[in-house]
């Protein structure tokens, strides 16, 4: 779990299959489809992955998402602490300071990719059953 501070409150972020059908309700596209309506990211030059640019800041409409974006992810992360959810995206934008909007937008972004990879590094690590690893010690020779 990310966390940033937001008018001098921190706000952890959390991004889970609930988060992600909040997104599509409010903010009207799929996770997926976040990378251009709400952080219009693009690479300047197609042959140099190190150009990519973060258009957020450029466009009222995407501000506004990204608002909303924050305030499902960090209403998300203050509840699975024990918070209450009480953001709103106004309250965002408001405490949001503007030379930190592409810092508050990347740190959703990387909670977002965080939320869509953790999946899959459970599963090639996979759950730990210790009483079934405990019964399969005794069974070893020597043990």
């Amino acid at each position: 779990m990310t966390e940033i501070e937001i008018g001098g409150r921190k706000v952890p972020l959390s991004y889970t299959a609930y988060e992600m059908i909040e997104i599509q309700k409010q903010i009207g596209c799929t996770a997926f489809q976040l990378k251009d309506a709400v952080f219009g990211l693009r690479l300047e030059n197609e042959d140099d992955p190190k150009s990519l640019q973060m258009d957020v800041i450029k466009d009222p409409e995407r501000l506004e998402k990204l608002g909303a974006l924050i305030a499902i992810l960090g209403n998300a992360g203050l509840e699975a602490q024990g918070q209450e959810p009480d953001l709103t995206p106004k309250w965002v934008l408001r405490n949001m300071k503007p030379a930190l909007i592409m810092t508050y937008a990347a740190y959703a972004l990387g909670e977002i990719i965080l939320g869509n990879t953790m999946e899959a590094k459970r599963e090639e690590n996979g759950p730990v059953d210790e009483g079934l690893e405990e019964e399969q010690a005794k069974k070893q020779p020597g043990n």
